[in-house]
């Protein structure tokens, strides 16, 4: 069994440290700053809490960082003496705007690295990731796809379009859920009960989603949109009020700030 240690056991760590836990496929560590965290695994068969990240880091053959990005360099330092490409050990962070090269930094010369930009969704095993490695980190590329893929889907990106990718994906469902929430209160406005109008708001949501894996966003919007009709209304409507205008600029200010958080 593949040696897997998760550093972080917030949203995204512990959602993962579930489903690998569940899979019974790997030996799996953790490690937290909150030990609150760290209780709500210790009746997982196969999971070991440990005390320190450089236990966690020599424990393992893959380490995953999964802190904020301002917490990034602290962790890569703790766990530096056990990295190092004679030590057979890769190290891969789930951190917003964190580039290779400033990971690379702070471990020894030659040590496998690898970006992962997952989103909340991962959860519910529904999520999405981006993935890319340095060229060390080529060889555990495959196994760290796996990895993440237990979450829900993993699709390899470069470098380069990593901020963009977290502004659309990794922030994402709170986009959705704010679509979802303004629906929910106009719904209410209109007159309905705040729980029917929910319920129509998520069930709606879940069905286009499956909708939009079987075809484009236009054709669905073709679709639903009769000419002359609430639909075209709507749409006429939202687009005066800058909607989609809204969308471009909220993606952009996004990957701006993934951008500045690696600096």
């Amino acid at each position: 069994m593949r040696r897997v240690g998760i550093i972080g056991a917030g949203k995204i760590g512990g959602s993962l440290l579930r489903r690998l836990a569940e899979s019974g496929d790997f030996e799996l560590a953790v490690s937290d700053v909150h030990p609150e965290q760290l209780e709500r695994f210790r009746s997982y068969e196969r999971v070991r809490p440990v005390a320190s990240n450089l236990e966690l880091a020599e424990a393992s053959e893959i380490v995953i960082v999964a802190v904020k990005p301002w917490d990034v360099a602290g962790v890569l330092e703790e766990i530096s003496p056990a990295m190092g490409p004679s030590s057979g050990r890769s190290v891969t962070s789930v951190a917003a705007g964190v580039e290779i090269k400033t990971i690379e930094a702070r471990l020894p010369e030659g040590t496998p690295v690898l970006r992962v930009m997952p989103n909340v969704c991962a959860s519910v095993g529904l999520g999405a990731a981006v993935i890319t490695a340095n060229e060390p980190g080529r060889r555990v590329l495959p196994e760290v796809m796996d990895i993440f893929g237990r979450v829900g889907e993993v699709m390899e990106l470069p470098e380069r379009l990593f901020d963009a990718a977290t502004a659309l994906h990794g922030s994402g469902p709170a986009y959705v859920a704010l679509f979802a929430d303004a629906l929910v209160q106009a719904g209410v406005r209109e007159g309905l009960p705040r729980e029917v109008a929910r319920r129509l708001v998520v069930g709606t949501l879940a069905g286009t989603a499956v909708l939009l894996k079987e075809r484009s966003a236009h054709q669905v919007r073709d679709e639903v949109m009769t000419p002359g009709g609430t639909t075209a209304a709507a749409f006429v409507a939202m687009e005066k009020a800058g909607f989609v205008g809204a969308v471009y600029d909220g993606v952009n200010a996004a990957t701006r700030r993934a951008r500045e958080l690696g600096g």
